[in-house]
């Protein structure tokens, strides 16, 4: 597996040399930065990356103190996240149907206990938000108020503040939710039938995409189904079933690995990767850009 990268690169994120002298410069298109028998993006930061490999852990940058934290509890790989407003939550596993929410000032001083809660799959979160995906497929949200299209749901006094389910998702959970991601002030969610929900925005901002806001709607590209979905500070890509690559966002820091400011619609990305190789996945960092590749490349014969 090859791990592959563009764009924001000023702490080395990008290189995994071990070099004591980094050229840290911007990747102004998608390069392969790794290769491994298996590769896993665990946490992205604004200055570096910790990946799971066939063997172990590496990192590349200048871990925060998040990262390293993650690094040392395996089970906060998923479990936890840490919105843009430094507030970090995590999920304890209990017994049956004892589990909850913690919400931590810093790893160092006891949580603030948000409730009890069902099994989750993932936590993510943006500059204001947190989203849980439960393993049932239920979407629940909640963060500043003072943003609410970052959450998705209707709200009323005091309810921002609490994870709520996302209704406009209920039909999705049931069919299956796989995936969600979530930065700036936008979050996606990956159904099972390959579609892909987007909610969130800032007001005063130009949206993304045509039609975002508080309410989750479908991605349509052209009636293409999507395998994989990522969601950065700015900037978003989207992988569909035919294995294709498609970004959109800002392109300031080479982040989308075209020579673009912006990409204002969604538009394709062609790597140069060789025959039987294909792409198996993305994500998206703080103005940067990951994707997995998968596959032998085929040698050629006479």
């Amino acid at each position: 597996m090859e791990l592959w990268a563009s764009g924001f690169n000023a702490w080395g994120q990008l290189d995994f040399s071990g070099e004591d002298e980094i050229d840290a410069h911007d990747l102004k298109h998608f390069t392969r930065i790794l290769e491994d028998e298996s590769i896993r993006i665990l946490r992205t930061s604004v200055s570096a990356i910790l990946v799971l490999t066939q063997r172990g852990t590496r990192i590349a940058g200048s871990p925060d103190e998040f990262i390293q934290h993650c690094q040392k509890r395996p089970d906060h790989f998923s479990n936890a996240a840490i919105a843009g407003n430094e507030k970090i939550v995590a999920f304890i596993p209990g017994g049956p149907s004892r589990h909850c929410l913690a919400e931590y000032k810093n790893f160092k001083d006891p949580p603030t206990i948000l409730g009890e809660f069902e099994e989750i799959h993932e936590i993510v979160a943006n500059q204001t938000a947190f989203t849980v995906l439960a393993k049932s497929g239920h979407i629940y949200t909640w963060g500043d108020g003072r943003y609410p299209d970052c959450l998705g749901r209707d709200l009323d006094e005091n309810s921002a503040d609490v994870p709520g389910i996302v209704e406009d998702l209920l039909e999705l959970a049931a069919r299956g939710i796989v995936k969600v991601s979530s930065a700036g002030y936008v979050t996606a969610a990956l159904t099972k039938d390959n579609d892909v929900y987007v909610w969130g925005g800032r007001a005063g901002q130009k949206p993304m995409l045509e039609g975002l806001g508080g309410t989750p709607i479908p991605l349509d590209l052209d009636g293409e189904e999507f395998f994989d979905v990522a969601v950065g500070m700015d900037h978003m890509l989207v992988v569909t079933t035919a294995h294709k690559l498609f970004v959109v966002g800002s392109g300031g820091s080479k982040q989308l690995g075209l020579d673009v400011e912006e990409a204002k619609g969604w538009t394709e990305v062609k790597m140069p990767l060789q025959e039987g190789q294909r792409i198996v996945g993305v994500h998206a960092g703080y103005k940067n850009s990951f994707v997995l590749v998968g596959g032998m490349p085929r040698e050629k014969t006479d």
